[in-house]
């Protein structure tokens, strides 16, 4: 997680640091080290490093949704699709690739689609803050804006982050 965050900051040095003596087996390593590789804008890197990741644990689900994050913000709409669908099929009780699906639909402009990803991450995390906004999302999209309205109610009663607090106040 250090290592990641310090990625994050722009601190690479410190992060490949940080990563550096983790051993070449340990899966959640592996993913750090495709997210730093992803925060440097290392696609190529990333991606080998998921990929590691998916081989390393082939039934865990961890490594496809993080993928598909990676994909979806690098505007690769339908290769983050096929991560999120790999994810849920190997743990459909997992909510974020479901919710991730939905985002993605929706950067698709295919709000219809979107809302029926975000109703079945819903019986898994229920009280999600940003699940619930970003149906609302689609909903409005869909020119539903009386049930958007609920949700984006409903979003605003639990936990966001500090951007997903001014993606609210912004679309509410």
């Amino acid at each position: 997680y250090l290592a990641v965050a310090q990625a994050r900051l722009g601190s690479f040095a410190g992060a490949e640091r940080s990563i550096a003596p983790t051993p070449g087996d340990c899966y959640p390593c592996l993913i750090a080290r495709a997210g730093i590789a992803e925060a440097q804008h290392q696609r190529e890197r990333a991606d080998w490093w998921f990929a590691r990741a998916e081989e390393a644990a082939p039934s865990f689900a961890f490594a496809p949704a993080e993928w598909g994050v990676a994909l979806l913000a690098r505007g690769q709409t339908d290769e983050a699709i096929e991560k999120f669908k790999t994810a849920n099929q190997k743990s459909p009780h997992f909510a974020d690739p479901l919710e991730m699906w939905g985002e993605a639909l929706m950067a698709k402009k295919q709000p219809d689609q979107a809302l029926a990803k975000f109703p079945e991450a819903e019986k898994y995390a229920p009280n999600w803050g940003r699940l619930h906004l970003k149906w609302g999302e689609a909903l409005t999209s869909a020119g539903k804006k009386d049930e958007a309205q609920k949700q984006f109610t409903l979003a605003a009663t639990l936990d966001l982050s500090a951007a997903d607090k001014a993606e609210l106040a912004r679309v509410s």
